[in-house]
């Protein structure tokens, strides 16, 4: 290969031979014009000549002198872009799948960051739980003055002869503080055959104890305590219960707390929730409702539920537990339970009738063509409603010159009725596919 400069020396010394050529022919004679056309001709075509030659030259030429003026520097990478194939462009078929996975990386990505989001959350709700429990804790603590030991206490000889007591305890709520008595609401049969009451005060005060009044449809009875027996600064400390709503409406499937002796040792305490509140226990003369719980303790159990309001929704007795559930705690509701504590603080005895019986609402009467009152389901014998000839399937519409529209009225009526004293009931008795009237006369024990 010819060096670079000769090249174009070459190149040179021929351009100049031409143009030495065209002076000379011009010297030597005048040019026609065929001859002026073929010597243009010849022109253009060393120009191109001369053109391609220089073209060839510079790019030979071009890399080497970069090398020269970029030396030292740092050597230019060439960026080359690959051929596209026609096999390697997308189809809609393709466009669409790559937009489903993109879809899915988002949501996968959504999802990530929900999760953490939760898990955030669970930390939180930890702490929560936390600040909850806590409160929860407070709340049986501060409400536990309202519970009292209540003891048993029965005389018993050895096989020696010596005379010892026995002490059964059970929890008690204090119901009423008066100037003269402290007044506790207490199970019946744990203070059966009493031979002494002991009231245990949550301080560890101790006091005697008598029974101020006793329901015998129910099993309760309320004790009273002199005040006088309590010092002063302990009996100001001592709490007095206060009631709150056991309506199903408002207590099912709320928070409650078990205070008293749950588990069977008193100061325990549980949380969890009512399950229901629907079950009419069908006592003579009551409409009182049982409150089922989420809740385990001991078959033994004694204490009240109280809502989140420091309210006492309830009292815990376990004779009316379910059989398939044996330990689940189960309660009276309280609202049913007033007016029957508030008739024992004062030592007065409720009327007996003898019946038992569902409410015959509205919707009830309109499904079934029954009149609105208390459908008696069963009559006690020897009860003065069985001396008055009522019977089973009967609806009592009235008691006096009043309407009876529900248990809960009638149950109204008998604690304002005296025992002994002779009343007129209105009973609606079915006579075929109809119900007439009929009244009768009782006198209530």
């Amino acid at each position: 290969m010819q060096d670079p400069e000769n090249i174009i020396k070459n190149s040179e010394a021929d351009t100049e031979d031409i143009v030495d050529f065209m002076h000379e022919e011009i010297k030597k004679r005048p040019m026609n014009r065929r001859k002026f056309l073929r010597v243009a001709r010849d022109t253009m075509a060393v120009a191109v000549l001369f053109g391609v030659v220089s073209c060839v030259v510079f790019s030979i030429l071009l890399p080497i002198v970069n090398n020269v003026l970029n030396f030292g520097s740092e050597t230019t990478e060439t960026v080359t872009f690959p051929e596209e194939k026609p096999s390697e462009e997308l189809t809609p078929e393709d466009m669409v799948e790559n937009e489903r996975k993109k879809e899915a990386t988002e949501q996968r990505e959504q999802i990530s960051r929900e999760l953490d989001s939760l898990l955030d959350e669970k930390i939180i709700g930890i702490e929560q739980y936390k600040r909850i429990s806590a409160s929860l804790q407070n709340l049986a603590q501060e409400n536990s003055d309202m519970i009292v030991a209540v003891s048993r206490i029965t005389a018993d000889t050895d096989w020696f002869n010596d005379a010892y007591e026995n002490r059964d305890t059970a929890a008690g709520l204090v119901t009423k503080k008066t100037d003269t008595n402290i007044y506790i609401l207490v199970q019946s049969r744990r203070i059966e055959d009493a031979h002494r009451i002991i009231v245990t005060f949550h301080d560890g005060t101790e006091a005697e104890a008598e029974i101020a009044g006793s329901d015998s449809i129910t099993g309760l009875s309320v004790l009273s305590v002199p005040s006088a027996s309590v010092p002063v600064g302990i009996r100001t400390n001592i709490k007095e219960a206060v009631f709150g709503s056991s309506a199903k409406n408002i207590i099912t499937g709320a928070p409650v707390i078990a205070i008293g002796s749950p588990t069977g040792t008193l100061g325990s305490v549980i949380f969890g929730n009512v399950t229901g509140a629907d079950d009419n226990l069908q006592l003579p003369d009551n409409d009182l409702c049982r409150l089922s719980t989420d809740m385990y303790g001991s078959g033994d159990a004694t204490g009240f539920l109280i809502n989140l309001d420091g309210a006492v929704v309830g009292m815990i007795d376990m004779q009316y537990r379910d059989n398939d559930i044996p330990n689940m705690l189960c309660a009276v509701g309280i609202s049913e339970l007033r007016p029957i504590i508030r008739r024992m603080e004062s030592g007065s005895t409720k009327s007996f009738l003898g019946v038992r019986g569902i409410d015959v609402t509205n919707e009830i009467s309109e499904a079934n063509n029954i009149p609105v009152g208390v459908w008696v389901t069963r009559v006690e014998d020897d009860s003065p409603a069985m001396a008055a000839g009522i019977q089973k399937g009967d609806v009592i519409t009235g008691f006096g010159n009043d309407d009876i529209l529900h248990m809960a009225g009638l149950i109204v009526k008998l604690e304002m009725t005296d025992p002994g004293q002779n009343v007129t009931l209105r009973i609606k008795r079915r006579n075929g596919a109809s119900f007439e009237e009929i009244k009768v006369n009782v006198t209530m024990q």
